[in-house]
């Protein structure tokens, strides 16, 4: 641990492991832990899943002290073997040149079933906040940083002194009401007023954008509210190496993404395929297993790569044709972040500064859409405009102090 003056001890608690990174969210915590340590803080990194030595390496690495918690009784014990089971043959049959288990599963039926199987309140590990109440007398923290609401019990038994922060990173009522709207179904019920209760519990909750914000506000009229996003700073920035006739479409696997990937490459690509017949599709993320069993023409499904930047990089433009969805669209961050033209929708500007407008086209339809990315294909000059209006975006209201200011500033009141 490093020396500090004072008690600077913060724990962040979550039930997603930060590095390596594999998905936004994930990112926007190592990003947190980086601008939290170089400001003094001593970060304790409290995780409860499972974490593979690999991982746990990375963790020890980025963080001043690490803390895993697996969970108590009989269910979760075989939850967890059953998890070690298919790890561990997962790494064998890598090493043979096998498809992990779940997707070799998800090939077979034609379809994924994690979605099936995941209720986000048995995320919760029974007795986690009876351990956290003993490192917090051992540690001495003065503040704890709560990832997602479903780890809101974690609070239960902290002693008297530290300060309880929620990052909420959705409104989670507004995010299943959402998804119903289309069809899916989001693994977690709760209601606006329920979820209220549970913000109250906290001294300070973390709006991941300024809409979100609002509505906490609004939900809890003296609870304090910050607002976190994600900075430019989270992105290795690479110079812009077009491949023509290249569009990139990076998402994870989830129902949003779903939807408007689907919605993008049934009622919009036919269209730009006429116009555009050399034109090829890249999508990168775990999104491909939505599509298993499904072809399209001139797309390519490549899954998660660590080097995402680059894939940015060599992308004439990128799109995010999200229709659905709450928290900060970290597809449309990206892209701005990584100086790329962007077609999105107003879903996709959603919570980010009115200035986002103009480093991005959004489209209002399908139609508008389709004529948008067409027309970045065939202007150079268009292109660069975006690139420069997305640079200047990014400097601006992206940087690292512009993002945490809120955050730091309640950080710096504490006694």
């Amino acid at each position: 641990m490093r020396p500090v003056e004072g008690n600077r001890h913060i724990a962040i608690v979550c039930d997603t492991v930060p590095y390596p990174v594999r998905s936004g969210d994930n990112k926007r915590i190592g990003e947190m832990i980086h601008v939290l340590r170089g400001q003094g803080w001593i970060v304790h990194l409290v995780l409860t899943a499972l974490v593979d030595g690999t991982s746990r390496k990375l963790c020890r690495r980025h963080v001043d002290a690490l803390h895993i918690y697996h969970g108590r009784g009989l269910r979760t014990r075989f939850r967890n073997l059953l998890r070690l089971a298919v790890r561990r043959f997962d790494r064998i049959g890598s090493s043979l040149g096998c498809l992990p288990l779940e997707d070799l599963a998800a090939r077979i039926l034609g379809r994924c079933i994690v979605s099936r199987v995941e209720d986000y309140w048995q995320r919760y590990p029974t007795g986690l906040d009876h351990f956290l109440g003993k490192l917090c007398k051992r540690h001495g923290w003065k503040a704890l940083i709560v990832e997602y609401i479903w780890l809101h019990r974690a609070i239960d038994k902290l002693p008297k002194g530290p300060i309880r922060i929620l990052d909420t990173h959705d409104v989670q009522y507004k995010r299943v009401e959402e998804y119903a709207s289309v069809g899916f179904r989001f693994p977690l019920k709760i209601t606006r007023a329920e979820e209220a209760d549970i913000f109250n519990r906290f001294d300070a909750a973390i709006a991941i954008q300024s809409q979100e914000a609002t509505s906490i506000r609004e939900m809890c009229p003296t609870l304090r509210v910050l607002i976190v996003g994600t900075s430019s700073s989270a992105h290795e920035y690479r110079a812009n190496n077009p491949i023509v006739g290249r569009i990139l479409y990076v998402g994870g696997y989830n129902g949003a993404n779903i939807d408007g990937l689907r919605c993008f490459l049934t009622r919009c690509w036919p269209s730009i395929l006429e116009l555009c017949p050399n034109v090829q599709l890249y999508v990168y993320g775990y999104i491909y297993r939505a599509f298993l069993s499904e072809k399209f023409q001139n797309v390519k499904f490549l899954g998660h790569v660590n080097d995402i930047e680059n894939e940015y990089a060599k992308a004439t433009l990128v799109i995010n044709p999200i229709r659905i969805g709450t928290g900060l669209k970290i597809k449309t961050v990206e892209a701005l972040a990584c100086r790329k033209p962007l077609v999105t929708t107003m879903k996709g500007v959603e919570g980010l500064n009115s200035e986002c407008k103009k480093a991005c086209v959004v489209s209002t339809d399908e139609k508008d859409f389709v004529e948008n990315v067409v027309r970045l294909l065939d202007n150079v000059e268009a292109r660069e405009s975006l690139i420069t209006a997305a640079d200047a975006f990014a400097r601006t209201h992206l940087s690292t102090p512009a993002v945490y200011k809120d955050l730091l500033n309640f950080l710096s009141e504490l006694p």
